[in-house]
């Protein structure tokens, strides 16, 4: 295969990745009624794994075939872009995706104060701690 080939593989492995990783960090923050099915049985582990193994190799490709500056810095760009750009654009389409619809949890969430356009953007669909966590880590 030609380089660009590999390079091109390398970019679709790390944002597979990322999806994965995102959909693992939503079961891992859910509460558990709220957990996606997959992610409460034995398959959250190959999960786990297999979103790791994605990044490892996806970041490697461009290091194989163009061990130069720009295989090293386009390797840099995928994890770069995995850990902080992917995760502002799929955080939140993960969560409108998962999260139940709004007819479903209105009654919970209407004296709480949202409304149908912002109640995938706040944090109760989380566990206590990760609420903790969150609060402890804006200080």
């Amino acid at each position: 295969m030609d380089s660009t080939w590999m390079i091109l593989l390398g970019f679709v492995l790390v944002i597979v990745a990322s999806v994965i990783e995102t959909y693992c960090a939503f079961g891992r923050q859910a509460r558990p009624d709220l957990k996606p099915r997959l992610l409460k049985s034995w398959f959250r582990w190959v999960l786990e794994v297999s979103w790791v193994l994605l990044l490892i190799v996806g970041s490697v490709l461009p290091l194989l075939f163009r061990w130069d500056q720009i295989g090293i810095i386009l390797a840099g760009v995928l994890v770069i872009s995995f850990w902080l750009i992917l995760p502002f654009i799929l955080t939140p389409i993960m969560r409108n995706r998962l999260l139940p619809h709004w007819d479903e949890v209105k009654a919970e969430l209407i004296p709480k104060g949202y409304d149908e356009k912002s109640y995938w953007r706040g944090d109760w669909w989380m566990v206590e701690d990760q609420k903790k966590l969150k609060k402890k880590s804006r200080k």
